[in-house]
């Protein structure tokens, strides 16, 4: 029985282990298979989010190329129309009479230089001023862009993030399930072989009472055989002997004639077979009674081991009910305790996908919101042309 409750409890220890190591790997292959779809998302946003910025960096040479080609037209143009004035007013100072002509005409060219000098630099400013904001513009335009796209990308991270979690909580109840239904079925297994053993034990003590209970039996009927064998030999030797004083105490006796000592002899021997076969009687009652009350013995004994063997069985029975439901509480308890260990996690979880997307809505400003309606707010430090190191800063999502 040690040998074999031994064996159980190893089997179940082993059990327990490889139960653990296939907790264990499962657990690793839902997070790496999760893990890989992340590195794939992430690797597919970092793809779009440089070729968003390598066509920014053509569109912003194309359009500041065009640009320039069109404000030198327009330049030319403003040149030209320059010129244009310039003879008008040769024209004009030719026109004038001769008094005063040569101070007149200097003071004159003097001041339309001046005032031609003056409009070109409000031209050239002006120019400057529209390249300026076009480009801001066109950067906006692809700020808002890449904004977008970070935006789906962190939602899209924040949804498989969420089915991971989902899915490890899930894996997590089912593996209590499992791990409590092993512990369930070890320990019918345990009660099991308890029964098994106990039913065996019982089995034998029956038996060997049975054994018992029939060598007494057997011992009592050689014992009566013996005694009845033994009896009417017995009872021979002692009638002889007892004839034997009869005759001589009828010899010894003056009273009476042959006759009458025949008549006496016979009555003695009659009598003397009664007292035989009452003596004989005797026996046969009391080996009757000594048989009768060592089987009710026997069978009292026999019914008394049956019943405290059923009470034995009946307390194993109860023991296992109230440990299949002390397990079952324990489980019910693990159940409870992490389930409410889970909304905390929720919420932990809920916490840091808000920070995120607080932390893109301040990088980014409203364009996260509003999308491509409206222009998005200003950020700071908001130049006409994003150096490297602003282009490396904007992956804000990358989790």
């Amino acid at each position: 029985e040690n040998k074999q409750h031994q064996d159980l409890i190893y089997k179940s220890h082993c059990a327990r282990e490889e139960q653990e190591r296939k907790f264990e790997l499962d657990m690793q292959t839902l997070v790496k298979n999760y893990d890989q779809d992340m590195e794939t998302l992430n690797k597919t946003q970092k793809q779009q989010v440089e070729k968003a910025e390598q066509n920014q960096t053509v569109d912003m040479k194309n359009a500041a190329k065009r640009l320039k080609m069109d404000q030198e037209k327009e330049y030319k143009l403003f040149k030209d129309q320059q010129k244009q004035e310039l003879k008008l007013l040769r024209q004009e100072l030719d026109l004038m009479p001769k008094d005063n002509k040569k101070d007149a005409i200097k003071k004159r060219k003097d001041q339309k230089e001046v005032e031609l000098q003056e409009k070109e630099r409000q031209y050239l400013e002006a120019q400057a001023e529209r390249q300026e904001k076009h480009m801001k513009q066109l950067a906006e335009v692809h700020r808002q862009k890449v904004a977008l796209l970070e935006s789906q990308f962190l939602q899209q991270k924040q949804q498989l993030l969420r089915g991971r979690e989902a899915a490890i909580w899930e894996k997590e109840k089912q593996q209590l399930h499992e791990k409590h239904q092993l512990a369930k079925s070890q320990l019918k297994d345990l009660f099991f072989l308890k029964r098994h053993q106990m039913l065996t034990r019982h089995q034998k003590e029956v038996e060997q009472m049975k054994r018992s209970n029939s060598a007494k039996e057997d011992e009592m009927q050689r014992r009566h055989a013996l005694e009845k064998k033994r009896l009417p030999k017995i009872q021979k030797s002692e009638a002889k002997t007892r004839a034997q004083m009869f005759k001589q105490s009828l010899r010894l006796s003056t009273v009476g004639s042959p006759e009458d000592d025949r008549v006496k002899m016979k009555q003695f021997e009659e009598n003397e077979k009664k007292r035989m076969k009452a003596e004989q009687q005797r026996q046969e009652m009391k080996h009757k009674k000594q048989w009768e009350e060592l089987v009710f013995r026997n069978e009292s004994s026999l019914r008394e081991l049956e019943q405290l063997q059923a009470e034995k069985r009946k307390m194993l029975m109860e023991q296992e009910t109230q440990k299949i439901k002390e397990l079952d509480d324990q489980y019910a308890s693990e159940l409870r305790e992490w389930k409410q260990q889970l909304v905390p996690r929720k919420q932990k979880l809920e916490e840091e996908f808000q920070r995120q997307k607080d932390e893109q809505e301040k990088f980014y400003g409203t364009v996260i919101i509003t999308g491509s309606e409206g222009m998005p707010a200003p950020r700071p430090d908001s130049g006409s042309f994003r150096n490297k190191e602003s282009v490396k800063s904007r992956h804000s999502t990358v989790i």
